[in-house]
């Protein structure tokens, strides 16, 4: 069979649905025999656009599709939109396309080989943000090239890879049968070693107050059942990363919430050395945010790292127990360890661990309960214009346990972290690791068609929105009824806090410039109704739920802009810059200077 055939019917043993794209004309010889196979083809109104909805599905689902791109500005496009799978590991195929060997370095039109003057490499590009990439000379390698994406794609932490194809590898015969996945790449899952777990067993038995953080590598693992019954069985409180938010579930007592300086206020009293005796990391990276700036004190006296990369273990903060497999795997032996612990334990020590399980609950029950977990009073303000911690509220309300909820980069994404409770794993997905404003645009898109059945919403700023609005009409074209809800503060909301109302901490507050209030806004009623999808506009809090019901019973895709209170500053940016609001009375009771727009810029002095 051709080599292009070989590609699409090996891609379709490894799940591949989708193909996300825009045709072109080196790229054409896979569109067209993709015509003929049972992979959909997307065309989405951009590359970048096309690596993010593939990443979607891959983040929602765990299964990694496809996404392409045509040599030259087709590639480049495509390469921008890897980013947050690689950063946030989740699988993705990207296949771009190369003009003809033979004229490499030639200044061919599009010549993308990095052969000659005043050529850009492709290949070279994609290399910072793929696990691996390689260009693809000939057809008698293509196969061999596609199984090794695909092994390396999968295995151990999972990533993007890209394949760069020369136009006339596509032609020609290749001899190699189709096989299934579990003839050329790995199967199965990494074990921890034994003699490690026995020790973190008997650790967090011993424990007076063990405390667990699970980040994002539960998620990728499906770990979530191991999780819930190792809390359980030692009455252990479970925080999460933002990354990890949704793994556990946040209506459970033994939840904490988020941890960070934008997540909840729990964690960042319990998890500390002096309050923590023991802590189990799963899964995570100990990022600047969840770790509230790497703070020495963050964490426990003891701590157990659990990894599928032997890289992260003790990389930012020093370990007592480091355990390199697949989280999983892991916390099944973990779990097995401490029933078989507990079993031999004799009476009166079972009795003074009952006893403090007992005491663990209780002290985080009141914790709760002073803290107003999922509780806060904001999330009932009748306050116009609209609180977003009552927007969050009003979705939490109206949406399915299980719907999937993406949120973008910037205040949206804080007020999703902190305001909106998650059930079930899978469920909220962010670009925690990259943050690029606007994926969550096509990346919902994505999840919605991996997940047809479930409600999938995308919760992102008016600044967010403008970035990669384009596919919403590729949600359009397809009938994707995803339902995107904008906060609208008419500005940049984190940048205008954090940057120019409080001066980043660097300068003097109260300098805004280019970040708002004040934008020249789109009207994205009227922006929905030019895409053909469904739009409506919320002033008050009361019009949320109406809002909702008519967003999803329309069967559209859906804008909801909601215009929320610019002033209303997320708790995590007042505690950061607490020295610079006592430094400047009144700072926090001001509100932002708007700006005038339009403005005339040309012909100014």
């Amino acid at each position: 069979m051709k080599a292009v055939r070989y590609l699409v019917e090996q891609c379709q043993t490894e799940g591949i649905k989708y193909m996300f794209g825009v045709q072109g004309g080196h790229i054409s010889p896979l569109f067209n025999e993709v015509l003929d196979s049972q992979i959909t083809t997307i065309m989405s109104r951009h590359e970048q656009g096309a690596s993010l909805e593939a990443t979607g599905y891959a983040w929602a689902t765990g299964v990694a599709q496809m996404c392409v791109g045509t040599v030259g500005p087709g590639a480049v496009n495509l390469i921008s939109g890897l980013h947050p799978a690689y950063q946030n590991s989740q699988p993705v195929l990207a296949i771009v396309a190369n003009n003809k060997a033979s004229v490499f370095g030639k200044m061919a039109t599009q010549d993308a080989s990095g052969w000659g003057p005043r050529t850009i490499s492709q290949l070279d590009m994609s290399k910072s943000v793929t696990k691996w990439s390689t260009l693809v000379f000939n057809a008698e390698v293509l196969p061999e090239a596609l199984r090794r994406a695909f092994r390396i794609m999968y295995s151990g932490r999972p990533g993007p890879v890209l394949l760069d194809i020369c136009f006339d590898a596509f032609f020609p015969e290749v001899s190699d049968n189709i096989l299934p996945p579990y003839k050329y790449r790995p199967m199965c899952r990494i074990r921890g070693d034994p003699e490690y777990i026995n020790k973190a067993a008997k650790l967090l038995v011993n424990a007076q107050r063990p405390a667990i953080l699970a980040g994002g590598g539960v998620q990728i693992s499906q770990a979530t059942p191991e999780l819930l019954e190792l809390s359980e069985i030692l009455s252990i409180p479970v925080a999460t990363t933002m990354m990890g938010k949704s793994c556990f579930p946040e209506d459970h007592t033994l939840a904490m919430g988020v941890t960070g300086a934008f997540g909840h206020d729990i964690p960042a009293r319990i998890l500390r050395k002096g309050q923590t005796d023991v802590l189990l990391a799963l899964g995570t990276v100990f990022h600047d945010k969840s770790t509230y700036g790497w703070v020495e004190s963050f964490g426990g006296d003891m701590l157990i790292q659990v990894d599928i990369d032997p890289a992260e273990i003790g990389k930012n903060y020093p370990v007592d127990v480091g355990i390199v497999g697949d989280i999983k795997l892991v916390l099944r032996d973990l779990v097995d360890c401490v029933k078989n612990l507990l079993l031999t334990m004799p009476p009166n020590e079972r009795n003074h661990l009952e006893n403090m399980k007992r005491e663990r609950v209780e002290r985080l029950l009141a914790l709760k309960n002073e803290t107003k977990y999922y509780s806060e009073l904001p999330m009932f303000s009748d306050a116009v214009p609209i609180k977003p911690q009552r927007v969050m509220k009003e979705l939490r309300d109206f949406l399915e346990k299980d719907a999937i909820v993406f949120t973008d980069c910037g205040n949206n994404m804080v007020w999703v972290e902190r305001y909106f409770q998650t059930y079930f794993p899978r469920t909220f997905i962010v670009d925690g690791a990259h943050t690029s404003m606007g994926a969550s645009i096509p990346m919902s898109i994505g999840a919605k068609l991996g997940f047809p059945d479930r409600q999938v919403v995308a919760v992102l700023g008016n600044g967010g929105f403008h970035m990669l609005c384009k596919e919403v009409v590729t949600a359009s074209s397809y009938s994707i009824p995803v339902v995107w809800i904008i906060l609208d503060d008419n500005a940049l909301g984190m940048i205008a806090h954090v940057v120019c109302k409080f001066g980043y901490g660097i300068w003097e507050p109260d300098r805004y410039v280019a970040s708002g209030p004040g934008l020249y806004d789109m009207d994205f009623v009227k922006f929905a109704e030019a895409c053909h999808v469904y739009g409506q506009r919320v002033e008050k809090p009361g019009e949320i739920k109406d809002a909702l019901k008519n967003a999803f019973d329309s069967g559209k895709p859906a804008i909801i802009d909601v215009v929320i209170d610019p002033d209303e500053i997320p708790p995590g940016s007042i505690t950061k810059f607490k020295k610079v609001i006592d430094s400047h009375p009144g700072l926090l009771e001001r509100k932002m200077k708007r700006s005038q727009f339009p403005q005339k810029a040309v012909g100014q002095k």
